[in-house]
């Protein structure tokens, strides 16, 4: 039984890693093209500080037809153009953001992968405690909680981050047939695990309260 449980708990903490890792990826990627960029200087620095992520939706979905006249590319093995319906790209524009608006988002972006460490080390601490049998206490369900609470938080920054973004980049750009929507960026994964691991820290809770009723009565 001990070895499901380590294998669930090893599944979890590489789908957590790779929360982290791929945050943090991308985080290194812009900080290393910004920073080539502003070594080279010229017009690709003022490009670079602009770059944006973005989601985009067809107008109309009902109407397939229209979704095979949007865009085409070039199929390299035939030669030939294949109609395309993108779902996101990457844009070099300036957005209308306000100053307080770039310094949140910059502040959220630092956050984020911040939260998410903290996530993975209490993650790591719950199984460590698991292994060593040292399971239904009170100390594992605060650990839960928090770790349900941070994972929430982060999807939470994250999600306000895109929204920012979104409604600034709605203000200055508009593609013919196609709705701006939420990047990748805002995935949903920090926030079913942390709803998942607010709910069994619940269900220890309530099960450690039985057992203390349960001890009492005797």
């Amino acid at each position: 039984m001990k070895r499901r449980l380590n294998i669930l708990c090893a599944i979890v903490l590489l789908v957590m890693s790779w929360s982290v890792l791929s945050t943090l990826y991308y985080m290194g990627l812009g900080a290393t093209a910004g920073l080539q960029a502003a070594l080279k200087g010229g017009p690709t620095k003022e490009k670079m500080a602009n770059i944006n992520a973005v989601g985009l939706v067809p107008k109309q979905l009902e109407n397939v037809n229209i979704w095979l006249s949007l865009d085409s590319v070039q199929n390299e093995k035939t030669g030939q153009q294949v109609p395309v319906v993108y779902t996101g790209m990457v844009v070099f524009t300036d957005t209308a953001a306000d100053t307080w608006e770039k310094v949140l988002s910059s502040v959220m972006g630092l956050l984020i992968p911040l939260i998410l460490v903290g996530a993975v080390v209490l993650f790591i601490q719950l199984v460590i405690a698991i292994n060593r049998s040292d399971i239904f206490n009170w100390r594992n369900v605060r650990r839960l909680r928090w770790l349900g609470i941070l994972l929430i938080v982060a999807f939470g920054c994250s999600l306000f981050s895109e929204y920012l973004l979104l409604e600034n980049l709605r203000e200055v750009l508009s593609i013919p047939g196609y709705e701006l929507t939420f990047s990748e960026a805002s995935r949903i994964t920090n926030l079913v695990l942390g709803l998942c691991s607010l709910i069994v820290g619940e269900v220890f809770a309530i099960g450690l309260k039985m057992k203390e009723e349960q001890d009492l009565t005797i």
